[in-house]
């Protein structure tokens, strides 16, 4: 059995439950993801990933955001959603756009407001701590004030 291979910009955010990554191009990136227990990719990109049908046991699920955009409320509290359910089940989500920075950073500073219960700014510096170059526009910026005060 060959081992999967890092995909782009591949990290962990919350070891072993949430991980960001760019977008996935080979066969070894999604068993890469597998090897490690994500069970769920949640796919940003307008089209789906390549390959992404084949890793039998990681779900892909699609929430189409066009590139530059912040993610809509609705797609923020489905992404939300599937981490907690996932995450009750012991199995990790990965995230990825096209870079791994912009919506894929959005979601996943989205998350870390409701998970760890920061503040938007707080969250927002985290993830660029911890993926450099993340949530590159004001409006997906925005996006994460706007799910802290919702969700408050």
């Amino acid at each position: 059995m060959a081992m999967g291979a890092q995909p782009p910009n591949f990290s962990w955010v919350l070891p072993d439950r949430l991980a960001g990554l760019a977008l996935p191009r080979a066969p070894a990136h999604y068993q890469f993801l597998r090897e490690r227990g994500v069970a769920h990719l949640v796919s940003l990109t307008e089209r789906a990933p390549p390959h992404s049908d084949s890793c039998p046991g990681l779900t892909l699920h699609r929430l189409r955001i066009p590139d530059f955009c912040p993610p809509s409320p609705e797609h923020i509290d489905r992404f939300v959603q599937l981490v907690d359910e996932a995450g009750a089940r012991g199995e990790a989500v990965a995230v990825h756009c096209a870079l791994g920075l912009g919506r894929t950073g959005t979601m996943l500073a989205c998350y870390l407001v409701k998970d760890r219960g920061l503040a938007p700014d707080e969250a927002i510096a985290e993830i660029r701590h911890l993926r450099p170059g993340s949530i590159e526009t004001h409006e997906q910026e925005k996006a994460v004030f706007q799910f802290y005060q919702r969700t408050k």
